[in-house]
């Protein structure tokens, strides 16, 4: 892949590599918000074309998440292994091709084709996901700003241009396979020609693992770091509050409120809308107030629109509590990924092991949620949400750049007093992503404690 001299692997990048960077980025969200959306816009007509029902279609859409679990075991060490400039490149055009796929299996009518390319699609739709984030975490030191909401946001405006788009192919009577080709190809072309410049460095880099069993050492030595899976804990808690909507509030509205189809859609468009703006807002509020008080007050505000939602009495406080619940979701993915990246060596493998969680979520809690709302109603069956929130507020302290969850606690490592505010005294130091390093009184070395 050729590429240009400008937008070649740098490690210094001035202020317009940056800028160009930055915008790059911005487009590779946009461009896959508005793939999920394609194929979320046409599941209604999949569905005619496969034959199935609405039980037999989640089976055949499971083997997405299969896909990107196995696809997340793998990404950390590709990342180092290839760099995520490669990875971003190869991962757009089997994406293209599978992506296709599904539109090809709704045209011949072949639940297990559709099944196949759910998989692969899913699988590449990863590699893309982590590498772009790990992008996104770059430019955001870079530009020593917190501005990986901004890039979640573009992602949320693909997904309206997406859903728009969607309706007017439906509406036109447009078969999923030529709507899938000319959004996929489209949207190919623009992603590669935007990578050169949305990476920064992208290159491999040294990684313990590389041989016989590497991915998955790599993967391995990720989940064994504490931080790494209160982290993903918090990205699971997110992750739930923002699917449980895209699932279930249009079908409330509906069931629960008596509405028209139309009116749980606008519902539901309350909520992104809602996203969307406190996404782009992002910035400036996580400048100010920092990564642990925004993730608390995103559970908190998540738990009075659920409390809301559940429990009014009367419908027009409904768009006040999706509000409250688009406010609390839109922050906790960007602020994980963010936290998970503080350690650029490690960004890819770690993103990659905190996605996970997320997508483990969406395969575990839209089933759960809707088991209750068999025996209760759907609205009352979302409460389960709030225990995400309970557990963002627990484990919030992990986002911190100091990675110390007990300030307060004092502890010794390796014979050395560490103070209330987390420094190591004279005989120790910290490095730049908090990590207590043990200094030997040569300082001829140093040791991870």
């Amino acid at each position: 892949m050729a590429v240009a001299p400008r937008y070649r692997s740098t490690t210094a990048p001035d202020a317009d590599r940056i800028a160009h960077a930055r915008r790059g980025v911005l487009v590779l969200f946009l461009s896959m918000g508005v793939m999920l959306a394609t194929l979320l816009s046409r599941l209604p007509t999949i569905r005619d074309d496969l034959g199935v029902n609405k039980g037999q279609l989640a089976t055949v859409l499971i083997f997405g998440a299969g896909g990107a679990l196995v696809a997340l075991l793998l990404t950390g060490w590709a990342a180092a292994r290839f760099g995520t400039r490669s990875l971003l490149f190869w991962s757009t055009l089997t994406y293209t091709f599978f992506f296709l796929g599904l539109g090809g299996a709704s045209l011949v009518g072949l639940p297990a084709l559709f099944a196949v390319s759910q998989f692969f699609a899913a699988f590449s739709f990863a590699f893309t996901n982590v590498s772009m984030n790990a992008e996104a975490a770059a430019v955001e030191r870079y530009m020593k700003r917190k501005v990986m909401p901004q890039f979640h946001a573009a992602f949320s405006v693909g997904m309206s241009l997406g859903l728009a788009m969607g309706w007017l192919f439906s509406h036109l009577g447009v078969e999923p396979i030529w709507h899938f080709a000319s959004v996929a190809l489209t949207l190919m072309v623009v992603r590669l020609a935007v990578i050169p410049m949305a990476v920064i460095d992208g290159r491999p880099v040294k990684s313990e693992g590389m041989g016989l069993g590497g991915p998955f050492a790599v993967a391995k030595a990720e989940f064994r770091d504490r931080r790494v899976l209160m982290i993903g804990a918090i990205v699971f808690a997110a992750a739930m509050t923002e699917g449980a909507a895209s699932q279930w509030v249009a079908i409330s509205g509906v069931d629960d409120f008596g509405k028209r189809e139309s009116t749980g859609d606008a519902m539901y468009w309350v909520f992104v809308m809602t996203m969307l703006v406190f996404r782009s807002l992002g910035t400036r509020l996580l400048e100010r107030y920092g990564r642990v008080a925004m993730l608390r007050a995103s559970a908190i505000s998540t738990i009075v629109g659920i409390l809301i939602f559940a429990f009014t009495p009367t419908f027009w406080l409904v768009p006040v509590a999706l509000v409250f619940w688009g406010m609390g979701a839109a922050l906790g993915i960007p602020i994980g990924f963010t936290a998970a990246a503080d350690e650029p060596k490690r960004a890819a493998a770690r993103v990659a092991a905190v996605s996970s969680f997320a997508t483990v979520a969406g395969l575990a809690i839209p089933p759960i949620i809707g088991h209750l709302a068999e025996a209760t109603s759907t609205r009352h069956a979302l409460l389960v949400v709030i225990l995400g929130s309970l557990i963002t507020l627990t484990l919030a302290r992990a986002v911190r750049r100091d990675e110390r969850m007990f300030t307060r606690l004092r502890s010794r490592l390796g014979g050395r007093r560490v103070d209330e505010a987390g420094r190591i005294d004279e005989a120790g130091r910290i490095d730049e992503a908090g990590t207590a390093i043990a200094v030997s009184p040569s300082d001829t070395g140093t040791t991870l404690v």
